[in-house]
């Protein structure tokens, strides 16, 4: 079992077995994408306080299980005041339209990035230029 597992509110009927709700479950249970704070997550670890190792274990954590986030500075060793009202989102790193986008962004040396952000608008007008795509990505992560 994953050391994230304290959460069951928002899917009661993945505990119904008794068993604690992990975040990955809830995240699949989703459908890839679910919103967090630093506090739940420090919870589910067991923690008291946030601080440096905390959010590099959270970090370390999601990643063994498949997960991604963003904001990534949330998570960094970087984010000097972190507090536990502070949001971010997890998505499944499962290789879907979503991943592809958001590691697009994050991490753009890694990947094809014209052919992502074509594929981000398939079916809707191609108003927007390839830099306009990347502007509302970028609105949508919150970077």
């Amino acid at each position: 079992m994953s050391a994230l597992t304290n959460l069951r509110g928002e899917f009661p009927h993945l505990a119904g077995d008794g068993n604690t709700v992990t975040v990955v479950e809830r995240c699949h249970a989703a459908g890839g994408l679910i919103r967090t704070t630093l506090g739940e997550l420090r919870e589910e670890l067991g923690y008291g306080r946030l601080g440096r190792h905390v959010l590099e274990e959270t970090a370390e954590s999601l990643s063994l299980e498949g997960l991604g986030w963003f904001p990534a500075w949330r998570l960094s060793p970087k984010n000097d005041r972190p507090h536990k009202s502070q949001e971010l989102w997890l998505f499944a790193r499962d290789g879907g339209l979503r991943c592809q986008i958001i590691c697009a962004i994050q991490e753009p040396d890694d990947c094809d990035v014209p052919a992502v952000l074509n594929g981000l608008l398939t079916g809707r007008p191609k108003a927007l230029s390839a830099e306009g795509k990347l502007d509302l990505i970028r609105e949508i992560l919150g970077l």
